[in-house]
């Protein structure tokens, strides 16, 4: 016994070694901002801003793992709640409006998978593996039946978080008594956490925050003065022109968010980066979904990528008003590593270039 204890003791060194060097960064990082901050203005400060579900929260999980900081053994355990939640919580909206649709079983068998989905208080059960058994063959049914299939094509009148198709699609090896999230899972995931989000970096002695905090927090927390913002990152969901949040359509209502953060007189001359996310599901989207249908005065070929990416970025650029800085663009895929590393890789040598020029004028 004492044996395997010990063998267990060598697998959770390294990660135990990894979670102590990470924190000991962020907290040296964190003073060094915090003593900046006291003679002038902080160097490199991110403020990442946009509307719900467009991938804010994916993107700083991104910045940690581009920047090597791994999920601890706790934080994957976290996640893997998460995502058992997230598995009922999405199938019980597809359930729901199957039923509100009309649209038939294609397996009655199905009726008692569903009334065993529906009975799951999902925000107050706790999630074990073994808890969670229970429902693998239930919602790989559901999942698998012609109706939930035809309730899933028809999602842009509800809402449905996207991710949860990755999920349905490894429903089995999530289902494993011994599952522990990957990278890749926990980019996926949903989970509720209303506490701000930081993540820190270095690049080329520069030490930059990247915070999701609101522009106001931002202002209380940190300086009182929009000066120690280097940039602000707004991130919107490009493949949302024919869906609907409460009757409203979400790529409206990101322009609108869009329209009030990009012309507050306080940051008319900060940099704005805007990502348009999911550009995997618009590449899928316009080959079958009109953006006309939403959106008339588009012109150009409704099936073209090409033509497309420029309406939208029209779209924002137009909500510009007094704001005469350039609206850097980038379409990005905030679940690809590779996408998000090289997107990033490029906006960081603007920081670079934004950062040294308030030094100098300092």
């Amino acid at each position: 016994m004492s044996g395997v204890m010990s063998n267990l003791t060598l697998c959770f060194l390294p990660n135990l070694h990894r979670e102590r060097d990470a924190r000991r960064r962020s907290r040296e990082i964190d003073a060094m901002l915090k003593r900046e901050k006291k003679s002038k203005p902080l160097p490199g400060i991110i403020v990442l801003s946009g509307t719900r579900e467009s991938g804010k929260s994916t993107f700083l999980k991104q910045m940690r793992i581009i920047n090597g900081e791994e999920f601890n053994h706790k934080e994957r355990l976290i996640f893997r709640e998460a995502i058992y939640k997230n598995i009922i919580k999405g199938m019980q909206v597809l359930v729901v409006e199957r039923n509100r649709l009309g649209i038939p079983w294609q397996n009655s068998a199905n009726e008692m998978h569903k009334k065993l989905v529906m009975s799951v208080e999902v925000w107050t059960m706790n999630f074990e593996p073994c808890t969670f058994q229970v429902y693998i063959n239930a919602v790989d049914s559901l999942w698998k039946d012609s109706g939930i299939q035809e309730t899933y094509r028809r999602r842009n009148g509800f809402h449905l978080c996207e991710t949860v198709k990755y999920f349905f699609d490894n429903i089995h090896h999530i289902g494993n008594l011994n599952y522990l999230p990957s990278n890749q899972d926990i980019l996926y995931a949903h989970k509720s956490n209303k506490a701000i989000a930081e993540t820190y970096f270095v690049f080329r002695e520069i030490p930059f925050m990247i915070t999701n905090m609101s522009f106001l927090q931002f202002l209380w927390r940190w300086t009182g003065s929009p000066d120690g913002i280097t940039s602000i990152i707004f991130m919107a969901t490009s493949s949302e022109y024919d869906q609907l949040w409460f009757e409203e359509n979400r790529l409206v209502e990101s322009l609108n968010v869009f329209e009030v953060v990009v012309n507050n007189r306080l940051i008319l001359n900060t940099p704005i980066i805007l990502f348009l996310n999911q550009m995997d599901l618009l590449v899928e989207k316009i080959q079958t979904v009109d953006i006309r249908k939403n959106f008339p005065e588009f012109q150009g070929d409704p099936h073209k990528l090409e033509d497309v990416q420029a309406f939208l970025v029209q779209s924002f650029d137009r909500k510009r008003g007094n704001n005469r800085q350039p609206v850097f663009h980038h379409f990005i895929t905030a679940v690809d590593t590779e996408n998000i590393r090289l997107v990033f890789h490029t906006v960081k040598d603007m920081l670079l270039q934004r950062s040294l020029k308030d030094f100098m004028l300092q």
